[in-house]
C-alpha cells in the first residue's frame, strides 16, 4: 500500500490471524482501526464526507487522486461497522480490440478479472487478502460488471461504480435506478480519460443532477494527485489546449536534444532544482526515505 495512507490493518496488527469464514473476517475488520486514513489533500477530505451526507455521491478528477481508493475504503469501513448487509463494486467493461471477452477463457468470473483486478487490489490494501477472499465467497463483498446490475434492486447495500466515463448515459440510468432502501452509491471517474466514442454518462449526469437534494458532488484537480509527482506534470500535456505543434516526433527530438530546456513544474512540489555544471533548468524526483 501506497504509503500515503497509512491504514492499520489487521495482518498487521496480528499476522498469523486465522481467516476462515464469514464471521472471523467480520470480527477482524471490525477491529480495523478506520480512523487513521491520512487524508493527502483537503479535496480527498471533502469527497469522503460528501458520500457520508449524500445516498449518492459523484466525483470526477484526474488519475492518480486516490478516488478508487478513498471509495473502497469508506465501503469497506461501513460494511466492517454493520451498517450495511454487503458491498458492490462495478465498471463498465471497455474491450480491447481483437480481445472479444466471449472469446476469452473460463466462466464469467474468469473473464472478467483481468478487467477488475484494480479493484481487487485496492481492497487487498485495506482488509488483507485472505478476508477479501473469504467476504467475497460468502457475497459480502461483490465486484461485478456494470452490464450485469440490470433488473437488480440493491437494498442495505453500499455501491461503488468506478471508471463511470466509459459509460454511457443510458447504463448510468440502469445503474442509479437499482438503487433500494437503505443503500448508497458512489460513482467515480475521470472526464480527461474515456475510452468510448459513445456520449460521455459521466458528464450527463453531472449535467443532470446537480442541484438535486441528496446528491453530491466532488472533484479533484491535476493538484491533488498523490500517485505520483509526475503524473500532474503529464497530464498537463494532455490537455485540450496542450498543442503538439507540426513538427514531426522525429524533427522535435532532434531539437530538444540541441537545448535540452526544462519547463517548471506546475503541480508538484517533489521537485527541486539541481544546481549540476552546465545544466540549467533541471528537475529531478526527489526520492523519500
Amino acid at each position: 500500500m501506497s504509503e500515503h495512507y497509512k491504514v492499520k490493518t489487521v495482518t498487521q496488527v496480528k499476522s498469523n490471524q486465522p481467516c476462515e469464514n464469514k464471521r472471523q473476517a467480520l470480527s477482524q475488520i471490525k477491529r480495523i482501526d478506520w480512523a487513521s486514513l491520512d487524508f493527502r489533500t483537503q479535496n480527498q477530505k471533502s469527497f469522503y464526507r460528501t458520500i457520508g451526507r449524500n445516498d449518492v455521491t459523484f466525483c470526477v478528477g484526474p488519475a492518480g487522486c486516490g478516488k478508487t481508493y478513498l471509495a473502497t475504503h469508506y465501503a469497506l469501513k461501513n460494511i466492517a461497522q454493520g451498517k450495511y448487509k454487503n458491498m458492490i463494486i462495478t465498471k463498465p467493461l471497455v474491450e480491447v480490440d481483437g480481445e472479444k471477452m466471449g472469446y476469452l477463457p473460463g466462466d464469467i468470473d474468469e473473464k472478467t478479472a483481468p478487467y477488475m483486478m484494480s479493484l481487487y487490489y485496492n481492497m487487498e490494501q485495506i482488509i488483507g487478502k485472505e478476508r477479501l477472499k473469504v467476504l467475497k465467497a460468502s457475497g459480502v463483498v461483490n465486484v461485478i460488471p456494470l452490464a450485469y446490475m440490470r433488473g437488480l434492486t440493491l437494498t442495505d447495500s453500499i455501491v461503488v461504480l468506478d471508471e463511470a466515463q466509459n459509460a454511457t448515459p443510458s447504463q448510468i440510468k440502469t445503474f442509479l435506478t437499482r438503487i433500494g432502501q437503505g443503500s448508497k452509491f458512489i460513482v467515480n471517474g475521470d472526464l480527461m480519460q474515456s475510452d468510448i466514442r459513445k456520449e460521455n454518462g459521466l458528464e450527463d449526469s453531472i449535467k443532470r443532477f446537480t442541484g438535486v437534494k441528496r446528491i453530491g458532488f466532488s472533484r479533484f484537480t491535476l493538484e491533488d494527485v498523490v500517485r505520483h509527482p509526475i503524473v500532474a506534470e503529464l497530464l498537463e500535456r494532455y490537455k485540450d489546449e496542450y498543442e503538439l505543434g507540426v513538427l514531426s516526433a522525429e524533427e522535435t527530438l532532434s531539437l530538444w536534444l540541441k537545448k535540452q530546456d526544462y519547463d517548471e513544474p506546475k503541480y508538484s512540489n517533489y521537485f527541486f532544482k539541481y544546481d549540476e555544471p552546465n545544466v540549467t533548468n533541471r528537475y529531478f524526483y526527489k526520492i523519500r526515505n
